[in-house]
């Protein structure tokens, strides 16, 4: 485990969250050290995206309830928890938006620091766009160090896509605790959570998106269980 404490809160990060993104960054395809350079990239980028979302939810939490935050990163996520904090409804879904608003500013800022570096505002919102959809136009890359680029593209992929995803009305996700917050019963919200899940299960099976397909699969048993022991 590697601990630290950024702006007073407390962070953990396990191994598994390296060898995670690690992996998600094309660990399986190294072929030479300028795959090795990337990963590292990816990892980088990665880890910047997921703190900046637990910080969010710990910074926003403690200035609405107060308590002591702490931020547990590892796998494919984080955890912030804060037994202490005093939140109403409201308060607390404030709190669940701030992680996911926090993620997607990091992304908004990537953008303009990458449109920054090449000069051009509108080509560097082009370079995004086309990374992320899997056409990087090297046509605009020349006269700039492809690293440099690939950084600012990453961060950029992965914040868009990492706040989509919490965002999702799947409980425990952002979205599905927001929607937890603004429901008054549980056993509804595990309805719509599980009917999400199975939904987002068959889509991503049909896409080949396997590790997709195998998160929403066990949010799906999980929402189901938790249906099944609501009383209302």
């Amino acid at each position: 485990m590697i601990r630290f404490s950024l702006l007073g809160v407390p962070v953990g990060i396990h191994p598994t969250l390296w060898i995670t993104l690690a992996l998600l960054g094309g660990g399986f395809n190294i072929a030479h050290v300028g795959d090795l350079l990337g990963v590292a990239l990816f990892v980088v980028a990665g880890f910047i995206c997921l703190l900046a979302h637990e910080m969010g939810h710990a910074l926003v939490g403690r200035r609405l309830g107060g308590g002591h935050p702490e931020i547990h990163l590892a796998w494919l996520g984080g955890d912030c928890t804060n037994m202490d904090a005093r939140l109403t409804r409201t308060q607390g879904i404030v709190m669940t938006a701030a992680g996911p608003l926090a993620s997607l500013s990091v992304g908004l800022l990537a953008t303009l620091l990458l449109g920054v570096y090449v000069g051009d505002l509108s080509v560097g919102g082009v370079l995004a766009l086309n990374f992320m959809w899997g056409r990087l136009p090297m046509e605009l890359l020349e006269g700039y160090p492809a690293m440099a680029i690939y950084f600012f593209v990453f961060t950029i992929e992965i914040s868009f896509w990492w706040t989509v995803l919490n965002l999702l009305p799947v409980f425990p996700l952002d979205g599905g605790q927001i929607m937890q917050g603004l429901m008054r019963s549980p056993r509804m919200m595990h309805t719509i959570s599980f009917s999400a899940a199975l939904v987002l299960t068959l889509f991503f099976l049909v896409l080949g998106a396997w590790l997709m397909c195998f998160l929403m699969g066990v949010l799906a048993v999980f929402n189901y269980r938790m249906l099944r022991q609501c009383p209302y």
